[in-house]
């Protein structure tokens, strides 16, 4: 089973535009959330967490 790799952000940009957020702020923290969410699926010994 194959581990996940990045997120959607045009998807996200796109829910983010149906719930009237601001696209400027949830581009720029975007990044940050993805890194967190993606090393949250990796094995301890690529830099996850086990939790």
């Amino acid at each position: 089973m194959g581990r996940p790799f990045g997120l959607d952000a045009g998807a996200i940009m796109t829910i983010g535009a149906a719930l009237q957020t601001d696209a400027e702020l949830l581009a720029d923290v975007l990044p940050e959330a993805e890194a967190a969410i993606i090393r949250r699926y990796l094995p301890d010994d690529e830099g996850g967490t086990d939790e």
